[in-house]
């Protein structure tokens, strides 16, 4: 009688989880296309700064399901560049056109654990958060010309004549403030050595809806999910090594959109070979801070997308 007791016990979990979803993880590996720009509006008022860029990476895809019972689930993604490549980047600013170039390569990475309640068999509404961190690095810097040329005789109009010091147009690793100095790229031994870079790090929350015929029929030799999902950032900040003691921090300062899909061709019962697609589309505001010295720093707005293609596997347990 005792033994039969402890059984009970024993089957409880079991029976609880008996209608639950299919629990599955999967790991894909393929390439990233990620397109970023950035927008400062009126320099010194001659024109918006702006810049855009796009890289090829690897990367990978990772995703685990694990269904509680009939009515929930939770899901934990991750999404990770493998390796940088290395680009031109092109600075341009209103009427001056192009003003200067440099190296730029980015990474991105995030992780997120998401609540899964199920609409239908298939359907699932979910909800969570979302730690991610992007860096990108800038190097050999150099003017494009005529247009540095104009612009740095426009900065210099711009201030009184009677002023020693006065703005101008430079690259990261030069200081010049006077009105006479002639613009120069830096030397060829500095030229590997100047770089800056930027860390990029927010907490997300995140919304989604998912339909994945495999939810509804593990049977199936054939499966395939869509989702389509919305964010925003409850916390971001950002550190650029320009302002090495400052970090500029904001709140909901800006959204995205992305949706993922892919089908599956089951191998064996419990693992299937996959391809799929995945996009993202986010936006943020520029972000100023007001430094002790009364001095202002801002980082510029940014758009930002990310198309990959994978291929992997998925196992059900």
């Amino acid at each position: 009688m005792k033994y039969n007791y402890l059984i009970g016990l024993l089957t409880i979990p079991f029976l609880a989880n008996a209608n639950s979803n299919p629990s599955f993880s999967e790991v894909k590996i393929g390439f990233e296309a990620i397109h970023y720009s950035e927008s400062l509006g009126e320099v010194a008022g001659l024109g918006r700064l702006e810049q855009s860029v796009s890289v090829m990476n690897p990367a990978i895809r990772q995703i685990s399901y694990s269904g509680i019972n009939e009515n929930w689930g939770f899901y934990i993604e991750s999404a990770a560049t493998i390796a940088t490549e290395i680009e031109t980047e092109t600075w341009g600013i209103g009427e001056f056109g192009d003003i200067q170039e440099n190296a730029f390569k980015l990474k991105a990475n995030e992780i997120g654990v998401k609540a899964a309640y199920n609409l239908s068999k298939a359907m699932q509404f979910t909800f969570g958060g979302k730690i991610y961190t992007s860096s990108f690095t800038r190097s050999n810097f150099k003017f494009v010309q005529p247009g540095a040329d104009a612009f740095d005789k426009a900065l210099i109009a711009l201030a009184d004549p009677s002023d020693d010091v006065v703005a101008r147009f430079v690259l990261p690793g030069q200081g010049y403030d006077d009105r006479d100095s002639a613009q120069q790229n830096n030397p060829n031994y500095l030229v590997p050595v100047v770089s800056v870079s930027e860390d990029q790090m927010g907490v997300l929350l995140v919304a989604a809806l998912r339909y994945d015929s495999h939810l509804a029929d593990s049977f199936n030799k054939v499966s395939w999910y869509i989702d389509g999902e919305l964010s925003t950032p409850m916390y971001s900040q950002t550190q650029n090594t320009q302002y090495e003691t400052t970090t500029l921090t904001d709140s909901f300062n800006g959204y995205g959109v992305s949706a993922k899909a892919g089908v599956r061709y089951h191998v064996f019962d419990n693992m299937a070979l996959m391809l799929g697609v995945d996009a993202l589309y986010k936006e943020r505001k520029a972000v100023t801070d007001t430094l002790d010295s009364g001095g202002r720093v801002r980082v510029p707005e940014i758009e930002y997308s990310n198309v990959a293609v994978t291929a992997g596997i998925h196992w059900s347990y």
